[in-house]
């Protein structure tokens, strides 16, 4: 059963959540995962938890990855990066991160 507005009732404003689409009508908090959304699709529940938990106690360590990091470490979680290749390649990133421009 479908309950029209009543059309000589009041207009719902311009900002209105109900004149909103209804992906927007419910406000969410930004998560720390955010960023990385479209970098964490590909994993199950369970491993998105994971990798979303270790983002949360890293930040307040001060770890801020950047997204190459972000995606070998989803790659090593979906076992296409072996953990080994991973290693070597932050050490690639920080060692161009430690010349001087």
């Amino acid at each position: 059963m479908t309950v029209e507005p009543d059309a000589a009732g009041p207009a719902a404003a311009p900002d209105s959540p109900m004149t909103r689409p209804p992906e927007q009508r419910l406000s969410r908090t930004p998560t720390i995962a955010d960023y990385y959304a479209d970098l964490l699709r590909p994993l199950d529940n369970q491993q998105r938890r994971a990798i979303i938990l270790r983002l949360t106690y890293g930040f307040y360590e001060g770890w801020r990855p950047s997204r190459q990091e972000m995606a070998d470490l989803v790659a090593v979680e979906l076992g296409t990066l072996s953990i080994e290749e991973a290693v070597r390649r932050q050490d690639q990133r920080n060692l161009r991160a430690d010349r001087p421009g």
